[in-house]
């Protein structure tokens, strides 16, 4: 996986994240929406044979990117290790 910032405001973020496709980039957006600080989450894949998703992501105004983006991620990350946790459980 390769990240590469396409564009960069105090509000905007569009990353290029290389390697990955809409498993990725459904969960991203999801969690995002979900945020209170997030005004805007979406992802595209532009074109179906070049292995590149792109991820867009607008805060509100006087929110952090950078916290929020963070704290995303911070969640998603938390939600995959008790799903993994479950599934250990149960397999058990």
């Amino acid at each position: 996986m390769e990240v590469r910032v396409v564009s960069r405001t105090d509000r905007e973020l569009v990353l290029e994240i290389t390697g990955e496709d809409h498993t990725l980039g459904n969960m991203l957006m999801k969690e995002a929406l979900r945020h209170p600080a997030v005004e805007y989450a979406a992802y595209r894949i532009p074109h179906p044979l070049r292995n590149v998703m792109e991820f867009v992501l607008i805060v509100k105004e006087g929110a952090s990117l950078s916290a929020v983006l963070t704290e995303i991620l911070s969640k998603l990350r938390s939600e995959i290790a008790e799903f993994k946790r479950l599934v250990e459980e149960v397999l058990e």
